[in-house]
């Protein structure tokens, strides 16, 4: 399929998946339900081991949402919520490359992926309450409390401030900060190490993780004793314990 708003490319095991809608790559319908129809391809691609999500361009990952080209309200709300569950749901491990801003439905876009890389150059913004609007696809008031605490949440959504890259490192919304001109290669770095891990293990992290708080412990302790039992019985399994005694990198396929 041909995009108007984004670009998939692969880089041996990882997909890249870049946001294109100069100049600040902002949001609308037509953007969400393509980066959907791409989410799902690349769950079938077979190739792809990992996805990154990125912005293109240095002046933001993504600034939010387009006003003039979201649609219905109700419309624009149920595809950034299903973006968002698509993300944390997907399989396969994705990693948010954050450079610029990350404001609004782009902050939102950010957190929800599993690993969030941020250049010196990102600046966070949550500041929905000085616009008039209600975050409603189901971040800042429904994850962002289970991701960083009610105090942190709470300071963010009301003062609204702009947070720059190291705050947002030391609030825990990043995962590390690179200089801007070594960003690229530290990305490519690590798509390519978690192009290598096993995918039952990733989909047994993902999925107990997020059921911590999307469900209860309980449900969470149940998953992770049945992806426990189907790796028990994986070819991935047993992959991984004759390259460690044969010392060498293992080889997942997946089965």
């Amino acid at each position: 399929m041909h995009y108007e708003t984004l670009r998939v490319e692969h880089v041996g095991g990882a997909s890249w998946i870049t946001l294109d809608r100069p100049p600040v790559n902002a949001v609308t319908v037509q953007l969400l339900e393509e980066l959907l129809h791409a989410m799902d391809m690349l769950e079938k691609r077979d190739q792809t081991r990992c996805i990154v999500l990125a912005g293109a361009g240095t002046k933001a990952f993504c600034a939010g949402a387009d006003l003039s080209g979201t649609g219905s309200n109700e419309r624009f709300r149920a595809l950034g919520r299903a973006v968002l569950d698509r993300i944390e749901t997907h399989p396969k491990p994705v990693i948010g490359a954050l450079r610029g801003w990350c404001i609004g439905g782009g902050f939102a876009l950010a957190m929800a992926c599993d690993v969030r890389i941020a250049s010196t150059t990102a600046k966070f913004r949550t500041g929905d309450a000085y616009v008039g609007v209600v975050p409603s696809w189901g971040m800042s008031l429904t994850r962002l409390v289970h991701y960083i605490g009610r105090n942190r949440t709470m300071d963010m959504l009301i003062l609204g401030e702009d947070l720059a890259a190291q705050k947002a490192l030391e609030l825990g919304l990043v995962t590390r900060v690179i200089t801007d001109n070594q960003f690229d290669a530290e990305v490519a770095q690590v798509a390519a190490r978690v192009a290598t891990g096993a995918p039952i293990s990733f989909r047994a992290i993902k999925e107990t993780v997020r059921a911590q708080y999307w469900e209860s412990p309980p449900a969470a302790r149940e998953l992770e004793t049945r992806w426990a039992e189907q790796n028990d019985a994986s070819q991935d399994s047993q992959e991984g314990k004759a390259a460690f005694r044969e010392k060498r990198a293992p080889v997942f396929k997946g089965l």
